[in-house]
């Protein structure tokens, strides 16, 4: 069995930033600063240092398309970079990335511009995984402990044998995430991740172990936290030797 070429990039990396920001409380949250950028650029970088990632593309809402055009051109990145608009639900976003990923590309790596602090080596895995196994998606187990709640009531405690939380970025064959997006719009089902879309088909779906720092903005506090991981990350870039320094202005949202 011939062994895939690893020297050439294989992957695209949908990025979906379209989200309304909810339960954050305010729109465009991937334009929220943190560590001196909007939280899309983290990822954005993260993913194009990728070896194996050919390009991106970003899925937009209808009020930060824009912005985010105009974030991209700012970072004058090396690989190229599309964007297209996104849909009412996450999955509607999701489907319109996917089917702007080039037939000539194997893997396609799908991530939320919510969760910044991924590293570039967790995208290389995650795809390295997915040529492996067909599809893969990144994880890690629960630590906390869980409890089932009805009306403010416990009602059981939830062991924890056997539960990860997932993760972005999760990947998949093109040709297998496009024929399962396929068939959710044929039975109108909602699918909360990628992953479930696949299970549901019966597909099986292998666990990337991820990064605890890996997390998702989702409410305002969250930003303070991102802030210190970041600051951290630069201290340590410096004292490696590395030049990227991060300031943390009092302007949290960049358009």
């Amino acid at each position: 069995m011939t062994e895939p070429d690893v020297s050439t990039p294989y992957a695209t990396v949908v990025i979906v930033a379209a989200g309304r920001g909810e339960r954050f409380g305010r729109p465009a949250k991937v334009l929220e600063i943190a560590g001196g950028r909007p939280l899309l650029a983290w990822s954005v970088e993260a993913a194009t240092r990728a070896e194996c990632v050919h390009d991106l593309v970003i899925v937009s809402g209808e009020h930060t398309d824009e912005a985010i055009r105009t974030l991209l051109e700012t970072m004058r990145l090396d690989k190229p970079v599309s964007v297209v608009p996104g849909g009412l639900r996450r999955q509607d976003s999701v489907a319109a990335g996917v089917a702007a990923v080039g037939e000539d590309i194997e893997v396609v790596l799908i991530h939320d511009g919510a969760r910044p602090l991924a590293s570039t080596h967790l995208f290389e895995r995650c795809a390295a995984a997915v040529r492996r196994f067909g599809a893969a998606i990144v994880a890690i187990p629960v630590s906390d402990t869980l409890k089932r709640v009805e009306d403010l009531a416990i009602r059981e405690t939830v062991s924890r044998a056997g539960l990860w939380a997932a993760q972005t970025p999760q990947g998949f064959q093109r040709e297998t995430i496009q024929a399962a997006i396929a068939q959710a719009r044929i039975v109108d089902n909602e699918f909360t991740d990628e992953a479930s879309l696949l299970e549901a088909l019966g597909h099986p779906v292998r666990i990337v172990p991820g990064e605890q720092t890996n997390i998702k903005v989702t409410h305002p506090e969250d930003l303070e936290l991102i802030d210190a991981l970041l600051w951290r990350r630069s201290r340590q870039a410096q004292e490696q030797g590395d030049e990227h320094p991060t300031a943390i202005p009092e302007n949290r949202h960049w358009l």
